[in-house]
């Protein structure tokens, strides 16, 4: 072999050892107790427990609503909106289509659905539909429930209400305890709405 043949190869291996020593710069000992097998799940099978996950917190809620009162056990018959366009009880029909028609005027609302065996009551749910009763014998007032906050505040979508005639949300959030329309309950939703 040519000498300058052996000088280039042995040029390439030192360099070749160099930069094995640049991105390896230690040794390893692999003993059969170091040794671990790799059990992390697949993504199949994180979707399906997510989903399972899911299934089983919408249960128990689902059954906490149930236990706290906060559904509606009854049969719906969705028709179409009779009461008078632009008016709360329209705006709150239109938001929530499973209220029925025919309940009279905002204030005889929880007492018209508690009589076809709507549950209602006083904390506030997301899809239920919030009822001012004017004590001074007024019409009260009518809102469907868009959100809720921990501190009992709420967002709702309204009709008739500052001048507007079409379901929206003029208020942002508020405690519905502390307006001027009357005593506040709600008409939860039946279940599966």
């Amino acid at each position: 072999m040519n000498h300058q043949i052996i000088k280039r190869y042995l040029k390439l291996g030192i360099f070749a050892l160099f930069m094995g020593n640049l991105f390896w710069t230690g040794t390893s000992t692999i003993l059969a107790d170091d040794l671990t097998v790799n059990d992390r799940p697949s993504l199949k099978i994180l979707k399906k427990q997510a989903l399972a996950t899911k299934a089983a917190a919408k249960k128990r809620a689902e059954e906490a609503a149930l236990a706290t009162n906060m559904v509606s056990e009854v049969t719906v018959e969705y028709t179409s909106n009779t009461y008078p366009a632009g008016q709360c009880t329209w705006g709150a029909k239109e938001m929530a289509p499973w209220v029925g028609n025919y309940w009279g005027n905002a204030g005889d609302w929880t007492t018209s659905a508690a009589s076809l065996g709507y549950e209602v009551g006083t904390i506030p749910k997301v899809g239920a539909i919030t009822v001012w009763t004017d004590e001074n014998g007024g019409y009260g007032h009518v809102a469907y429930v868009t959100d809720v906050a921990t501190d009992g505040q709420i967002q709702v979508t309204e009709s008739n209400y500052n001048g507007s005639y079409y379901p929206s949300n003029i208020r942002g959030f508020f405690d519905p305890t502390k307006t001027s329309e009357g005593k506040v309950s709600y008409i939860y939703p039946p279940a599966g709405v």
